[in-house]
């Protein structure tokens, strides 16, 4: 029985190009082509399709669309056609379930696709590639591979067996130099102190700066296990499986370990064989690779699969200081983040590539509500104010920039390795930090590793500090 496939694209031409392709096809019927969105939503109750390929629909984000027809018709599996250019996107797609084929779409892609069974994972297919029915079945952690835990494991009774809801946090600046790895560090610091329903919160600091990354070194940790050991477990894996059907794993193409990939699961148990532990606090780190040289091992299936294993963690909060750069590592952090911290400096240079990333996730229909923007070093007089920046970036005037002031104290934490989250006493970096964090997740104001706002016992009035 043919599966009746929805066409949701404004471009008419390719919608209609790709009805007559698919007029002869044995596993496929086109019921309707759409190309705005409240035609769509008549499309779907009228025509009762078992698939939606989704292409442009101007005034209309591709994801959000997605996610509003799934809660409407949970049984629908959808397609992403995407143009080259839209095809850096495609983590962000995957990680919302949905297949994605590259412009121009081929008959038999979408063809293979019918014939997948509901629920399986989403993936990609490009054109030449194998059959998605070939992909291997879930892949899971060999039993005989032991390692002891670098940090203190956490134990089923602390979180009570469940999974509780995380929020993974990305820390992004688009110039170097401005500080995203100090404002990563004090984020995380913070809401490692925090409590949690009468526990402390469990996070865990990942460095996708894979090859310059500095997180570990910012709080005096080493750096083995890192990511790149779990990298290496992750290939070990794949390429036993590879061999045990018949192939060798050296003629493997990366399109199609790609593909195996996206069927891969991952144990959420394992992730704590490639952390260390800060022991002041109790942060979780996953840390950056020790040599340069291993990051350039480090593929887009791997981080992929990385990221989707630490979804599923029982990590409260999984926070992400990633580099200066637009990489796949880049892409990846800022697509599969609830909220991402913007940090850049109230200098010409960073304000421009601010501006500039914002263009680009503006033109990528990014959900612009995510986005926390957060100035640091910022002194009493500046070249442009707040509300300056926040005009060049085009921002609601209703958005908050959250600013870190300079502070003498700031470089000497970031000298020492000891953030200024543990200072004892109460500074304007320490305060600013505060405000970000509770602003971007609510946290307990009762029983936290933070000195509580507000006027204190021993603060010394003007008069009293001129007299002695």
């Amino acid at each position: 029985m043919k599966k009746r496939l929805l066409i949701v694209d404004d471009d008419r031409e390719f919608s209609n190009v790709l009805k007559e392709q698919l007029a002869e096809s044995k596993w496929l019927e086109v019921c309707g082509l759409a190309t705005e969105v409240d035609e769509a939503w008549q499309m779907l109750q009228r025509t009762r399709p078992d698939m939606v390929i989704l292409g442009g629909i101007k005034e209309a984000e591709r994801g959000v669309l997605c996610q509003q027809f799934r809660l409407a018709y949970p049984q629908l599996s959808f397609i992403a056609a995407c143009s080259p250019q839209e095809l850096m996107w495609e983590p962000f797609f995957r990680n919302l379930g949905i297949w994605v084929v590259a412009k121009p779409v081929q008959p038999g892609q979408l063809e293979a696709l019918a014939m997948v069974p509901q629920g399986m994972m989403a993936g990609s297919v490009h054109q030449n590639h194998p059959n998605p029915l070939e992909v291997p079945p879930p892949l899971h952690a060999p039993t005989n591979q032991i390692q002891q835990p670098t940090a203190e494991p956490f134990s089923e009774s602390s979180y009570g067996g469940s999974t509780v809801p995380k929020h993974l946090i990305t820390v992004y600046g688009p110039k170097g130099g401005v500080g995203k790895t100090f404002i990563s560090r004090e984020l995380a610091i913070f809401f490692s102190m925090q409590r949690r329903e009468g526990r402390p919160m469990r996070v865990l600091a990942v460095d996708f700066n894979l090859d310059l990354g500095t997180f570990a070194t910012t709080l005096n940790l080493p750096r083995t296990p890192n990511l790149f050991t779990w990298v290496q477990d992750i290939d070990v894996q794949l390429q036993a499986f590879v061999q045990r059907q018949g192939r060798d794993p050296f003629t493997v193409r990366h399109e199609e370990w790609q593909e195996y990939a996206s069927a891969v699961t991952l144990s959420p148990q394992d992730i704590e064989k490639y952390i260390v532990c800060h022991a002041e606090t109790g942060l979780h780190v996953l840390t950056s690779p020790r040599d340069i040289r291993h990051s350039f091992e480090i593929r887009d299936y791997h981080l992929y699969l990385i990221l989707e294993t630490l979804k599923q963690s029982i990590y409260d909060v999984i926070l992400i200081d990633t580099a200066p750069d637009t990489t796949d590592a880049t892409i990846q952090a800022l697509f599969f983040a609830e909220h991402v911290v913007m940090v850049g400096n109230p200098i010409v240079d960073s304000i421009e590539n601010i501006q500039r990333l914002l263009k680009l996730l503006r033109e990528a229909e990014y959900p612009e509500e995510r986005i926390q923007v957060c100035m640091n070093r910022l002194q009493r007089r500046e070249m442009f104010t707040l509300d300056e920046i926040r005009a060049y970036f085009q921002l609601h005037p209703s958005r908050k920039i959250f600013s870190v002031p300079d502070d003498a104290e700031v470089k000497k934490s970031i000298n020492t390795g000891v953030p200024v989250m543990m200072h004892p006493g109460r500074i304007a970096a320490k305060e600013a930090i505060e405000t970000l964090g509770k602003a971007l997740l609510p946290v307990d104001t009762e029983n936290t590793g933070v000195t509580p706002k507000g006027k204190t016992k021993d603060r010394s009035s003007l008069l009293r500090w001129l007299w002695g």
